[in-house]
Order: structure tokens, then C-alpha cells, then sequence
């Protein structure tokens, strides 16, 4: 039966709770009852008016700092789900919100956050202000889902050092654009970017697979997803062949169950292979005209400097600083006893072991190494093989012997 205002608002101040109670439920009570009920001194009957779809915007807004966590929790599960029609209780319900995104209970900022997550028409500053909460209980819905966020938001969240999850949350979207993509590989995120690259819609650009193929793919579970990328290229290709090759050595030489004369072999096999995929790889990036002509004169130079005892490291690091590439190039020829082609196919690789190698050959300090990896390999600074701290090559010298002993190996079958 349906209550006539006289009876609602004696059910209203009856002392009986349970009658209160009974009353904030009901589904045909008028507004201004409810309202009153929102200032109840009993908890239930608040939760059932928070509850209650019929609650006037002020009374909604007088629950949304109520002391009780359970009370404004039901009512953010309301408020989210309801659409105001006329313009004061629409902008009641926005102040609602507002204060429910604020909350100091991160469970009930997530109520919202859930709710308001794959909505076309929530309001923008409250789902940016959603998807930079400290808690990801709150913006983790709202970094995956929500289609309001532009990539410059996502990308703004990327690069302020977010809680755990933000990242792998972001990288779950349905579809990841090229800024965002990038930024997450910027960032070093392991969880992230191996999510990322098993995306498919994820819009991976070729420079940032190389980037990522260069600096980071110690993580096994990148390389095998990786491999499957359309944007990987034969170059970029390569270099992953050169990382996977680089672990397998490493654990081939961790055994102790094999002849070392086996380790040897086996490791130098290894190299041996992948390395002259490299090299042919480097030939045909290699400009057509005549390198012999082409280098010549800077060769004879080189040479003349070598034996007065000029060419040594401070003249190569001036060609390097000025970006004299030729003459680095030059200089390195005449003092590993390596062709110009050879040096070429080395930098074209861009590889950072082989580079150190070539630097360990030519007799030049890793130091100097590290800067060839910069200036003329174009290697990402987070994967430039660095001096240890007494100076010396971070790499082991046979490992380098055997970059200088394939480097041989080209020129004697070519």
C-alpha cells in the first residue's frame, strides 16, 4: 500500500529502529522523508537511505561524509548508477561524487572507480583524478578501461613513477598507441612490457622494439614474445638472435660437467654462426661505391700517424667528439689489421659486445668503448657495456678474442 505523506513522516520519527529502517527502504516514500532519515542516529537506516535511488540529491550529499565507511560505501554503489534528469540535482550528484573520489577509504574511491571505468560520459577531471590514485585497487580499473583517458594522460601517468600495477594496467588496454607504448618501455617496467609485447593491438613502432631488443631483453619471457612482433625487422631480428646467443654462451660457459676444450668449441660455434648472419647483414647495408677509393686517403693518413706514434687514443676520441666517423673508422682499420668493410659491418650490426671488442682490439680503453657505442654505434645509454669501476672491460677478454677471431673469419671467406 502506498504511504500517504502523514504516515510516512510518522514512520519517519517513530523510536522503533526496525520501523525506521523498513521505512528508508521503501520504493514510494517522498523525498523529504528520506532526506530526514539521512541524519538517523542508527546506522542501518542511514545505509538503506545511501541505498536508496529515491534519496534527493541533499541527502546524498549529507551522506557522503558520513562517519561510516559502510554507509558512504552504499552509497557510492548508488550514486554511480543513477542519471539525475533535471540540472540542480545533476550538479548535486556531481558534488557527491566529487567527495565520494576524495574518500579517505580507498575501497570506497573503488566503488566509484569500478563504476565510472568504461563510461563515455563520465566526467573527465574525476576519472583523471581516479586514474592517478595512490591505491591501484582505484585506478586500476580506470588506467585499463576507461576510453575518456587521451594517450598524453596515460603518458603523463607513466612518467610519474605510479604505484605497482599502474603500468601493467595501462599495457592491458585494448588498444595501446605508439606514445604510450613507448613510454612504458622507457620506463623498465618487466611486467608491463612483457604484457605489452603479447598485445597484439598494442602499436609497437620499429625503433622502439629495436631500442628495446638493445637495452633490455635479458628478460626471457620478452624474447620469446618479441619474436612474434610484426614490427620486428631483419636488423632488429638480428640483434635478438645476438642477445638470446649472448645468455646461451653465458650458461654453456657456467657448466662443469663438459671439457673446457667442448666449452670452447661449442661456444665459439655459437658465435660463429650468428656472427656471420651479422656481417652479411652489414654488407648489404653498406653503400655501394668503392670503400677503397672512399677511404684511402684517411687509411694512408692513419698509417703515417701509427708509425711516428701518433694515433692512439686522444686522436681517435677528438675524430669521435667531432663526429669524424671516417676517420675513427680509418684509425680503427689500421690499428686492429681489420678491413674498412669489416669495421662497417661491425658498426652496422650495432652490436655493444662487438663494439668493445673492436675497441679492446685496436688496444684503446673501455672507456673509449663505451663512447664508440654512443657516437657511432647509436647505442641506447642504459645498454652501452660500461667500464667495471677499476676501469677496466666489463666484458672477458675471451669473449672479446673470439669477437676478433669472427671478425677474422669474415675477411678470410670473403
Amino acid at each position: 500500500m502506498t504511504l500517504s505523506y502523514e504516515q510516512a513522516r510518522e514512520l519517519a520519527a517513530n523510536p522503533a529502529a526496525d520501523t525506521r529502517l523498513a521505512l528508508a527502504g521503501r520504493n514510494d516514500i517522498p523525498p523529504e522523508i528520506l532526506y530526514f532519515l539521512a541524519s538517523d542516529p542508527f546506522v542501518a537506516v542511514r545505509r538503506a537511505v545511501a541505498s536508496n535511488p529515491l534519496t534527493p540529491g541533499r541527502g546524498n550529499l549529507l551522506l557522503a561524509d558520513d562517519l561510516e565507511e559502510e554507509v558512504r560505501q552504499a552509497l557510492a554503489t548508488k550514486i554511480s548508477r543513477i542519471k539525475p534528469q533535471n540540472g540542480k540535482e545533476r550538479t548535486l550528484t556531481r558534488q557527491v561524487l566529487d567527495r565520494l573520489t576524495k574518500d579517505r577509504v580507498a575501497q570506497v574511491r573503488a566503488v566509484i572507480a569500478e563504476a565510472l571505468k568504461d563510461l563515455c560520459d563520465a566526467d573527465t577531471e574525476l576519472i583523471g583524478r581516479l586514474a592517478r590514485d595512490a591505491e591501484i585497487l582505484v585506478s586500476g580499473p580506470v588506467l585499463e578501461y576507461s576510453p575518456l583517458l587521451t594517450d598524453q594522460d596515460l603518458v603523463d601517468v607513466i612518467q610519474a613513477n605510479p604505484m605497482e600495477g599502474a603500468l601493467s594496467a595501462i599495457s592491458r588496454r585494448a588498444y595501446v598507441g605508439e606514445e604510450v607504448t613507448r613510454a612504458i618501455v622507457a620506463s623498465g617496467n618487466a611486467t608491463a612490457i612483457s604484457q605489452l609485447l603479447g598485445k597484439a593491438n598494442a602499436q609497437l613502432q620499429e625503433s622502439t622494439l629495436d631500442s628495446l631488443i638493445v637495452q633490455r631483453l635479458a628478460e626471457a619471457d620478452w624474447q620469446e614474445k618479441a619474436t612474434y612482433r610484426p614490427e620486428l625487422k631483419e636488423q632488429s631480428s638480428l640483434r635478438l638472435a645476438q642477445a638470446v646467443a649472448s645468455q646461451l654462451l653465458e650458461r654453456i660457459m657456467a657448466r662443469r660437467d663438459l671439457p673446457q676444450e667442448n666449452l670452447r668449441a661449442i661456444a665459439f660455434e655459437v658465435r660463429k654462426r650468428l656472427n656471420v648472419e651479422v656481417a652479411n647483414l652489414g654488407a648489404r647495408l653498406l653503400p655501394s661505391d668503392s670503400l677503397a677509393s672512399q677511404y684511402e686517403p684517411l687509411l694512408q693518413a692513419a698509417r703515417v700517424k701509427k708509425s711516428k706514434g701518433q694515433l692512439n687514443e686522444a686522436v681517435l676520441m677528438v675524430a669521435l667528439l667531432a663526429d669524424e666517423v671516417d676517420e675513427v673508422v680509418a684509425g680503427l682499420s689500421v690499428l686492429t689489421d681489420l678491413s674498412v668493410s669489416t669495421i662497417l659491418q661491425v658498426v652496422a650490426a650495432q652490436s655493444p659486445r662487438a663494439l668493445s671488442a673492436l675497441a679492446w682490439a685496436a688496444g684503446l680503453s673501455a672507456l673509449f668503448a663505451a663512447d664508440l657505442q654512443l657516437r657511432i654505434g647509436h647505442i641506447a645509454s642504459t645498454a652501452v657495456i660500461r667500464p667495471r669501476d677499476n676501469g677496466e672491460y666489463r666484458l672477458e677478454s675471451e669473449e672479446m678474442q673470439w669477437q676478433v677471431d669472427m671478425f677474422k673469419d669474415f675477411e678470410a671467406g670473403s
